[in-house]
C-alpha cells in the first residue's frame, strides 16, 4: 500500500459531510481518524480505519469486533465462519482464503460473520468460473467488507445504544494501527 493522506484515504472511504468537514483540522491521517472519534462520528472513523489499515490487520480488527458479537448467540455456522477466518489470519495462504469465499456463500447475506469472510476472499484474485481466467481484486473491496463486519457488529451488541460499543470497537482496532505503526507509513 503506498503512502496516502486523510484525504485520498476518506475519499476512499466514502466519507461525506459533516465529517469530511474536519479534514483542514487534522495534521496527519493518524490525526483525522482522532478527530473523528473524538468528535463522536463513530460509523465514519469506522469506515476511515477500514480503509487506512491493511487487510490482514483489518480483518483480524473485523474478525475480533464479530467473534465478540457472536459468542453470545452460539450459532454453530458463525464459529465455523470464525474458525475459517482464524485459520486464514494464522495463515493467509490461498487455500485459506479460497475456503473463506466458499462458505461466504453459505452464511446469511448481511450477517458479520460473511462479512469477515468475504474481507478475506477479496484479498487474491478470483478465477472466473466459465473460462479460467483470473479476475484481478477490485480495489479496497476487502477494505470495504471489513467495515461492514466491523458496522454490524456494532449494532448485533447494542442496536439502541451503538455509540459505546463502536468506541470499544474503535479503541481496538486504534490499538491495532498504533502496534503496526500505521500511522507512520502515511506521514
Amino acid at each position: 500500500m503506498t503512502a496516502k493522506n486523510a484525504s485520498e484515504i476518506s475519499v476512499q472511504a466514502q466519507i461525506k459531510i459533516p465529517a469530511k468537514d474536519l479534514l483542514p483540522l487534522a495534521q496527519n491521517a493518524g490525526h483525522y481518524c482522532e478527530l473523528l472519534i473524538e468528535r463522536h462520528f463513530w460509523m465514519e472513523a469506522i469506515a476511515y480505519l477500514s480503509h487506512a489499515i491493511s487487510p490482514r490487520e483489518g480483518i483480524w480488527w473485523a474478525w475480533f469486533c464479530t467473534r465478540k458479537a457472536s459468542l453470545p448467540k452460539n450459532d454453530p455456522a458463525e464459529i465455523q465462519a470464525l474458525a475459517t477466518a482464524e485459520a486464514w489470519i494464522g495463515q493467509p495462504v490461498e487455500e485459506n482464503r479460497k475456503k473463506s469465499g466458499d462458505l461466504a456463500e453459505r452464511l446469511p447475506d448481511g450477517s458479520a460473520a460473511q462479512a469477515v469472510l468475504r474481507a478475506i476472499h477479496y484479498t487474491g484474485e478470483t478465477i472466473n468460473q466459465i473460462n479460467s481466467e483470473k479476475i484481478p481484486v477490485i480495489p479496497y473491496m476487502s477494505n470495504k467488507f471489513i467495515q461492514v463486519a466491523v458496522v454490524t457488529s456494532v449494532y448485533a451488541l447494542d442496536p439502541e445504544h451503538p455509540e459505546a460499543v463502536a468506541g470499544d470497537f474503535l479503541k481496538q482496532g486504534m490499538d491495532v494501527a498504533n502496534r503496526i505503526q500505521l500511522w507512520a507509513k502515511y506521514a
